[in-house]
């Protein structure tokens, strides 16, 4: 099993000294910004510092730099199919109100961070994602992908601690909306039954929309918990592997693009790389700066858009969590949109740990202005880092999917 002691390169202080760069030497760090692109240089650098010869890639790609480009057409149609199909003609109604109830079922995608067909129109800015590969001492017969997001979002209303709770309800209503909104144009008939029911919900889906450009026009946040604090414990990982690299498991350090936006960066990764790892335990690190540490459960911001770990990461989480109880680690409900979705859409072994508030339930500072140095709490992120060794050492020491790599 693994030993309880780690090394001396995941001690707090080393770790807020890559948080602090990243979080107020360069600042906020919107996705597909010169901030980002900054922070992804100053991983390429300091991965050089501490091991000149591991393989280091960049994977550059165009994404779009928030959610709002997915939200809002989809509630921007629905609500004029609807105003539109109060008309009394029939073919209208039945036109109108299949493609509103269409469009609830392609919102559930949306909420699975799943590209929509119209982004391809969408103006998009240069991203990257940073891969290194660790070699260990002899040959690789598993591998593990950590990975963390480079960027940091927006100030957001509605992950405000007051009213994120409320998330899926309100998110779920914008789906539900949508489809009761068609099914009643399609059985409305000739009188027009139900006009005023279906004028409120149409007008409701446009006032969405508002609130989705709304809710992306806050002050950018400086990011130390989201994520800084994960892209610190990837780099503490680094020092500790170049002196004591695993026997028999590759490490692959993922530092990815837009992730507050819609997670490209991870769905880049997937698609070079998926196929190749698939035997591999991909663990994102995400929010890791405060608050207590656990590994989600069930992700998911909508009812009706949840998505779940692999049974196999979550395996290899509770031997993390038996072999250091003193981390304090545990497996938990969470509501994130976060890497995990796109990763799990392939079926790849992947598991999320974060930090969450033990009052509120939530991701500590999340998506808001207080999201600062200031708010980070040393023993977590070093906790979070012991967690992600042990993970590695666990692996490493056991023969679960052991293969040829």
């Amino acid at each position: 099993m693994a030993d309880l002691n780690a090394p001396d390169d995941l001690n707090a202080d080393a770790l807020l000294k890559h948080i602090r760069h990243l979080s107020v030497t360069i600042g906020p760090r919107r996705p597909a910004s010169a901030a980002e692109r900054a922070a992804a240089a100053y991983v390429q650098e300091t991965i050089r510092q501490i091991n000149p010869r591991w393989e280091t890639n960049s994977q550059p790609f165009r994404s779009v730099d928030g959610l709002r480009y997915r939200l809002v057409p989809l509630a921007t149609l629905a609500g004029l199919s609807l105003l539109l199909g109060l008309r009394r003609h029939r073919q209208t109604q039945v036109v109108t109100g299949l493609l509103c109830t269409g469009l609830s079922v392609i919102s559930r995608d949306a909420f699975l961070a799943r590209p929509m067909v119209w982004e391809t129109w969408v103006p998009r800015g240069e991203s990257q994602n940073v891969i290194v590969r660790i070699p260990p001492r002899r040959r690789a017969q598993r591998r593990v992908v950590f990975l963390a997001h480079l960027d940091s979002g927006v100030h957001r209303l509605s992950t405000n601690p007051r009213l994120a709770r409320h998330l899926p309800y309100t998110l779920g209503g914008i789906t539900l909306m949508a489809l009761v909104g068609g099914v009643l144009s399609v059985l409305a008939g000739k009188k027009g039954r139900w006009r005023g029911l279906r004028g409120m919900i149409g007008i409701s889906a446009l006032g969405s929309a508002g609130l989705a450009i709304a809710d992306e026009s806050g002050p950018e946040v400086s990011g130390a918990i989201g994520n800084a604090s994960g892209v610190a414990v990837l780099l503490g990982l680094a020092h500790t592997l170049a002196r004591h690299p695993l026997e028999h498991t590759e490490v692959v350090l993922a530092f990815t693009g837009s992730g507050t936006a819609t997670s490209t960066g991870a769905d880049m990764l997937a698609t070079a790389y998926g196929e190749a790892w698939r035997d591999a335990l991909w663990v994102v690190v995400a929010n890791v700066g405060a608050g207590e540490l656990c590994w989600v459960t069930r992700h998911g911001i909508s009812p009706y858009a949840y998505y779940y770990p692999h049974p196999d990461a979550v395996r290899v989480m509770e031997r993390v969590a038996d072999a250091r109880p003193d981390l304090g680690l545990m497996g938990k409900p969470m509501l994130s949109l976060d890497e995990v979705a796109l990763l799990r859409d392939r079926d790849l072994r992947a598991v999320a740990l974060m930090g969450y508030d033990r009052v509120t339930g939530l991701i500590p500072h999340w998506a808001q202005v207080s999201d600062t140095i200031h708010a980070i709490a040393p023993e977590t992120v070093e906790r979070a880092a012991h967690a992600c060794w042990t993970t590695a050492r666990v692996l490493d020491e056991s023969d679960i999917w052991s293969s040829e790599l």
